[in-house]
């Protein structure tokens, strides 16, 4: 039985109009690619080049804020962000935390990564789509959301379960089964109970519980953000309301940030810490949040540059380039299960960052080199910035044949960020993406 109500002329019409072919402005992207070609030649102040890219972007951002979840816009701010600024403030201030610094001059850095990025993000946007959520769900039947949403529940805690006591290939399957919980959140979001904001709440129980027994917090904000920006798509708001929501969000970002050490600190000595009480300690005037040291750590965890420059510096001197392999290992990985493939690539990037860095890491740390460093580790500067327009371009693409589907099947649009969750984010490596 169908799930619309609508007649086939309205529905015509409400096709057309839920789907943006073209998820930026023609303009602003032109203005992305020529600040792309000033880095690459270095003739202009690359901080004027970064801060005004990420203008641009935050614009587009902010754009698309009320319309629907802006996941191209917020891969690309994540990437600005991580790629761009971080190592901008950390090469402007000379703020570093132990080795975490920036391993070439800052032109070789930004020669490659200024262009790299910025193609990446114009293509990315420019091939995009993007999908008005409000005229996508106008005529879906609701009365089994709320249903579905506890089902998802359900099964979601029987897969989390379940992946602690097994290993390999099924105990990630079991881990992406798990994230189905939060689909489940934007079901109860979009449901007709009145409960409807305390159950959605209730699905993010465990990550939050997890985030503050760990004082990992990176899972809980992405997730929290993709969950704020469909509710916050079910009506249209007024520019000051978007400018305010994105100031709370970097206050709040930045809070977590200068806590986390001493957050973890407390863990490790077995107390039990209080997040909120150690934001009001740390921000108050004359806290340690202003102080050289914690700024200086807040800049390192925004910095994924660091983590590129040390490939830029390793690579071709001490370990040539990769041409292709780890691309290839990744595409082929996302296929073939590892019961038929012993030597598999397992997650968490330690391979390839001991391999292409030269730094060493424990077995129990995760630290991916990003697709910015695994372009640059494969291809070298030239062919690492085609790749990763190539690679902008695959990433709208395959997204813009997702949101297509969403035409015909408007609560597919609900599972969308579980199929791009690790490609949001701005140091995750191409196998993890491909897997994922």
């Amino acid at each position: 039985m169908s799930q619309y109500s609508a007649t086939p002329r309205s529905r015509f019409q409400w096709l057309r109009h839920a789907l943006e072919k073209r998820s930026a402005s023609a303009a602003g992207m032109v203005a992305v690619v020529v600040l792309g070609f000033l880095g690459s030649a270095q003739i202009v102040p690359n901080g004027a080049i970064v801060w005004t890219i990420f203008a641009i972007i935050l614009y587009e951002f902010q754009k698309r804020l009320d319309q629907g979840v802006p996941l191209l816009q917020l891969t690309s701010v994540i990437a600005v962000l991580q790629w761009l600024i971080g190592p901008h403030l950390n090469y402007s201030s000379n703020m570093t935390f132990g080795r975490y610094s920036m391993y070439v001059p800052e032109p070789v850095y930004f020669q490659f990564a200024i262009p790299a990025t910025a193609f990446f993000i114009a293509l990315t946007l420019s091939v995009g789509a993007s999908v008005k959520q409000k005229n996508l769900m106008q005529v879906v039947e609701r009365r089994n959301f709320f249903a579905i949403g506890v089902l998802l529940n359900v099964v979601a805690i029987g897969a989390m379960i379940a992946a602690g006591r097994v290993g390999g290939g099924l105990q990630f399957f079991l881990h992406l089964v798990s994230q189905a919980r939060y689909v489940g959140a934007i079901y109860f979001l979009f449901s007709l109970s009145p409960l409807r904001l305390l159950f959605a709440a209730g699905s993010c129980v465990t990550l939050l519980s997890s985030s503050l027994g760990s004082g990992m917090f990176h899972d809980l904000i992405l997730w929290l953000a993709i969950l704020f920006c469909y509710w916050f798509a079910q009506r249209r708001w007024q520019l000051p309301v978007k400018i305010a929501v994105l100031l709370v969000a970097s206050m709040a970002l930045f809070s977590i940030q200068v806590i986390k050490q001493e957050y973890r600190l407390l863990l490790l000595r077995g107390e039990n810490p209080s997040a909120i009480a150690l934001m009001r300690s740390y921000l108050t005037p004359g806290g340690q949040a202003w102080e050289t040291s914690t700024l200086s750590l807040a800049i390192t965890r925004l910095n994924q540059g660091w983590i590129i420059s040390a490939i830029m510096k390793h690579v071709p001197e001490n370990e040539p380039f990769a041409d292709g392999e780890t691309v290839k290992e990744a595409v082929l990985a996302s296929i073939a299960p590892r019961f038929l493939w012993a030597d598999k690539k397992t997650a968490g990037g330690r391979e390839s960052f001991r391999r292409f860095t030269g730094l060493k890491i424990a077995d129990s740390t995760s630290m991916g080199i990003s697709p910015l460093g695994e372009a640059y580790a494969n291809f070298g500067v030239t062919g690492g910035i085609g790749f990763m327009l190539l690679f902008g371009g695959f990433f709208a693409l395959f997204y813009y044949g997702t949101l297509r589907y969403t035409l015909n099947n408007p609560t597919f649009l609900f599972w969308i960020p579980l199929i791009f969750y690790q490609a949001m984010k701005a140091e995750t490596e191409l196998s993890v993406i491909m897997n994922q």
